[in-house]
């Protein structure tokens, strides 16, 4: 987040706490000694009032400063938490937690939101106390001026001098008052950044100078990692040789550190691991990488590898080109090339990759690694890529981890890495499900945690009560903030006449009065403008959540696009509402209610103002078409382009890396950057000129109403009234400037947000029956099924399985439909013909809740969630369910269940071990069976399992799946998987074809 939101707040510290307080330094100083050349009480008295100022400020700084940064951190927290659940969104879906996330959510978007306003509740204290302060100084000389004038002490000409630079001389302070909070969040960010600046990059181990194309020896000696909390290692201390041209397969239990053991060779380790020995001969930039689980940055696949192969001098465009044709090619992905990659399936994001490793290849790297790049593959694929690896042999060192025979079979050597050993046969396990939850209560829980949602993009403004109060009180602060000129004008200029002083006493108590209420209407309004903003916020998140838990596997869940949404525009929403929504209603009702105030002095003059105003208003509105065009509409739409740049280049980092592309990467980025700077500067420039519009405005508006007031015959005090009114318009029409600006991106990021709101969902029935009390089949017939706006997967589609009769195992090819059937079982889509019947109830009848209600779904990646291993297995149940030693007991026994009971037993804190981000802290084996522990722990009718036994090696992956038939026995069980070994006799197999969507069954 610091790389993302945090370093925004660096922007408005530069272009308003920086400006304020360096015409703090300097005006202040300067209006004293024209003040005192002027009159020299009044100099006095702003001297000793002046340093008050700083001093407060300081105070209020000290009292702010911790609640900033927990405000800060809370803040992280939160868009951290969001973008956690939406990559876990499938896990979610399949365990029928997903609405159980939305009381979570709102909960802690309420915990920030007062949190957040307590922190501005002080915060505004700074700009409230130098309000007070330079109100009550420019009071007293207004007072102190008004009586020297009555007692003939002082001209009028002097006293109106003094009255104008009094002010004057306090502006840069409470403008840097108004900037003390950006000036905290920006000092703080910096300090962040600073602090990772300063923390010790990964550094790739160099490689020799020899001048051998195949590359250098890679060497590794004594190599052994350790995560913090565990107390046997990651990688056992490890030796090993890779000799140019070699194709070298590295092989090992899961766990047993092969993916570790990559990360170090490509410099990506956890930077908390604890990691001795050397790593020599590792290409600089020279490294093709494909990781179990591939991270694109690129919209399409074709970008993606177009990025990767014109990353060298001297690659142009047309041979960039020709590498990526001829890369797709080989590993058959050509029909790939234009698809999104958040499109892409396990299976081929996993060609792609491949794909990416030949064009860097092609492009001059000379180590090539690869971790399981068969493991979600079809037959013909894999064997497409094992003719891939055997071409490379004797070219360039191959590195590769995999679990499949055939794929090693041209190998030059074999290496193993020592780890436990898997038992033949599992020792008994205690019962997963000791206490099972009755399905009915679980239904229960899922409908008070809400119904499958209807988005809509309706009511993404400000609650009405907010606004009134929000407006209200910042026309009142405004309309003090008049009062006050035009009261004090009207002081000065009665009290030049000498009039017994009682008839200025109205007047001296409405100057103090309207002072302090300017100021604590200011302060009133700024909290229920931002009260309204965060509660906006937090309602936004909540609808989103609940519109992406609806779209289910369909969404996008894709970090840089989830954090785009959730936080980038929703963010903007609750920015730039406070600077549109009051400012433009505040500009629009003052100015009225002044012209009416003079028109009751000087119909003629109030007439002339209006005119004058109105003219002002009509020119603000063409610069900004003009001047302006959209430049600050064009700027928020690239600042949350950059958050979603970001976060992508973020999430892919280990890839972009290994591949020596994180300087140009980071080039892109900077890009952008000075793309959006340029903009900037344009949407400046055209606030400046409007600001410059309305200060001339509002002058030439008082000179015309204080002459035509004059020529009227109005006595001097009204004139003053007149003359001095309209001035203090200024301050109200310049946020009409800033909320034109505005405007555009408030509702482009309204709009955005309206099209996640209102994606298509699957089509809850108007009458739904109730869920099955208990499921013993499920059958489809006849089903025809696709993605929204696309072509037919699934065509004519029949298979049944029930409990007890073995599993329906699911086979086909990369595309086939695999996916998209099990998107059907879990009422994700639903059949554009056919039928789809659980327990004998047509799931046409039934919401998609309650078909989720009774099924449980171990995606093919299942996300594992940056916490605990306990709490990441109690997502399985509703909130609560499993705690306290019997829910201890039960994911005790699912851990066993899934054979990470020898793990489990390794560790110090247990099931309170962190997991790291993304389960980093654990194998990619271990991560699976942890997943597969979780589908038990759900205790469904119906299970559906997504290759199951990817990334595991075989004597594992036969003890899981021994496992799973045993604990899911009396279970719906479907399995999509490419793995022979899972089937069984008397299972019923389904083979999708890639065609026509036939399908045979066994």
């Amino acid at each position: 987040m610091l790389a993302t939101t945090r370093l925004a707040d660096l922007a408005p510290a530069l272009a308003t706490y920086l400006p304020a307080l360096a015409q703090t330094l300097v005006v202040p100083p300067v209006l004293l000694v024209v003040l005192a050349a002027t009159d020299l009480l009044s100099a006095g008295l702003v001297a000793v009032t002046l340093p008050l100022v700083p001093l407060f400020l300081a105070l209020v700084g000290l009292a702010t400063r911790d609640g900033t940064t927990g405000a800060a951190r809370a803040l992280d927290r939160l868009a951290a938490h969001v973008a956690e659940l939406v990559r876990g969104l499938p896990v979610l879906v399949g365990l029928g937690r997903a609405a159980d996330q939305v009381a979570a959510l709102a909960e802690l978007g309420e915990a920030t939101r007062r949190r957040t306003l307590a922190t501005l509740r002080l915060a505004f204290l700074s700009a409230l106390v130098l309000e007070l302060i330079a109100t009550l100084s420019v009071a007293l000389v207004a007072v102190t001026v008004g009586l020297r004038l009555v007692h003939g002490d002082l001209g009028l000409a002097v006293g109106l001098t003094a009255l104008l630079l009094a002010p004057e001389a306090f502006a840069p302070l409470r403008a840097l008052g108004t900037a003390h909070h950006a000036g905290e969040a920006a000092t703080l960010a910096a300090a962040e950044a600073r602090a990772v600046l300063a923390a010790p990059l990964p550094v790739p181990a160099g490689a020799d100078d020899r001048d051998d194309p195949r590359g250098a020896e890679v060497a590794v000696r004594g190599l052994t990692v350790r995560h913090p909390g565990r107390t046997l290692p990651a990688l056992p201390p490890t030796d090993l040789a890779l000799r140019p041209g070699e194709l070298v397969v590295l092989r090992g239990a899961s766990g047993s550190g092969k993916s570790t053991l990559l990360a170090a060779l490509t410099g990506t380790l956890d930077p908390a691991a604890d990691v001795a020995g050397t790593v020599t001969g590792v290409p600089a930039g020279g490294v093709a990488l494909v990781p179990q689980h591939p991270r694109t940055t690129a919209p399409t696949v074709a970008d993606e590898l177009r990025r990767h192969a014109a990353a060298s001098p001297g690659v142009d465009a047309v041979v960039a080109e020709a590498f990526v044709v001829e890369a797709l090619q080989r590993v058959g992905a050509e029909a790939l090339a234009g698809r999104s990659c958040t499109t892409l399936s396990p299976g081929e994001l996993q060609r792609v990759a491949v794909a990416r490793a030949l064009v860097r290849v092609r492009r001059g790297a000379r180590l090539v690694l690869l971790d399981e790049p068969t493991a979600h593959l079809d037959g013909a694929s894999a064997a497409r890529v094992a003719a891939v690896l055997a071409s490379l042999r004797g070219t360039v060192t191959v590195l590769l981890v995999t679990h499949d025979p055939a794929l090693a079979a041209p190998a030059d050597r074999t290496v193993t890495l020592p780890g436990s050993a898997v038992p033949a046969s599992s020792p008994p396990r205690p019962p997963i499900s000791a206490a099972p939850a009755p399905h009915g209560d679980e239904t229960a829980d899922l409908g008070a945690g809400g119904q499958a949602p209807t988005a809509t993009a309706t009511g993404l403004g400000w609650p009405r009560r907010a606004l009134v109060r929000a407006v209200a009180a910042g026309t009142a602060s405004a309309g003090a903030g008049v009062a006050l000129t035009a009261v004090s004008g009207w002081l000065i200029v009665r009290a030049a006449e000498m009039p017994p002083i009682l008839t200025l006493m109205v007047a001296i108590v409405g100057v103090r009065a309207f002072g302090l209420g300017r100021a604590a209407l200011r302060w009133v309004e700024r909290l229920a403008a931002h009260d309204a903003a965060l509660r906006t916020a937090a309602e936004l998140r909540v609808r989103v959540w609940r519109a992406l838990a609806a779209q289910g596997v369909a969404a996008d869940r894709t970090p840089g696009s989830a954090l785009a949404r959730v936080v980038g525009d929703v963010g903007l929403v609750q920015d730039l509402s406070v600077r549109v929504v009051p400012p433009a209603v505040v500009a629009a009702t003052v100015p009225a209610l002044t012209v009416a105030a003079l028109a009751l002095l000087s119909p003629a003059a109030g007439g002339a103002a209006a005119a004058v105003l109105a003219v002002t208003a009509a020119l603000v509105l063409l610069v900004h078409r003009r001047v302006d065009a959209g430049a600050a509409r064009t700027e928020a739409t690239l600042r949350v382009s950059a958050l979603r740049d970001v976060t992508t280049a973020l999430d892919g980092a280990a890839d972009l890396r290994a591949h020596g592309l994180a300087a140009a990467t980071a080039a892109d980025l900077a890009d952008v950057a000075g793309r959006r700077s340029a903009v900037a500067a344009t949407g400046a420039r055209a606030g400046a000129l409007g600001t410059g519009l309305v200060v001339l405005g509002t002058g030439l508006a008082a000179v015309v109403a204080t002459a035509v007031g004059a020529a009227t015959g109005l006595g001097g005090p009204e004139v003053a009234v007149l003359g001095l009114a309209p001035l203090a318009l200024a301050e109200p029409l310049g946020g009409l400037v800033s909320a034109l600006q505005r405007r555009g991106a408030l509702a482009d990021a309204r709009a955005r947000l309206g099209a996640v709101l209102t994606a298509p969902v699957p089509a809850d029935p108007a009458d739904p029956l109730p869920a099955p009390a208990a499921v013993r089949d499920l059958a489809v017939t006849g089903v025809t099924a696709g993605w929204p706006g696309g072509p037919d997967v699934l065509r004519g589609l029949t298979a049944q399985a029930a409990a007890g009769d073995g599993w329906l195992v699911v086979r086909g090819p990369s595309g086939a439909g695999k996916s998209t059937f099990l998107a059907v079982l879990l009422a994700a889509l639903r059949p554009r013909a056919g039928r789809y019947a659980l327990g004998g109830t047509d799931t046409a009848r039934l919401t998609g809740e309650a078909v989720r209600a009774r099924t449980a779904w171990l995606p093919q990646d299942a996300h594992v969630f940056a916490s605990t291993i306990g709490a990441n297995l109690a997502l399985a149940a509703p909130r609560g369910a499993l705690t306290g030693p019997d829910g201890e007991a039960r994911m005790t026994a699912a851990l066993a269940a899934a054979g990470l009971g020898p793990l489990l037993a390794g560790l110090p804190e247990g099931l309170d071990t962190p997991v790291g981000a993304g389960g980093t802290a654990l194998s990619g084996g271990e991560r699976r069976r942890l997943a597969a522990a979780r589908a038990l722990l759900a205790d469904r009718d119906v299970v559906l399992l997504d290759e199951p036994t990817a990334h595991l090696d075989p004597p594992t992956a036969a003890a899981l799946v021994r496992d799973l038939r045993a604990a899911l026995a009396g279970r719906v069980v479907v399995c999509v998987t490419h793995d022979d070994a899972l089937e069984q006799p008397g299972d019923t197999v389904v083979r999708l074809g890639t065609r026509t969507g036939a399908l045979s069954a066994t």
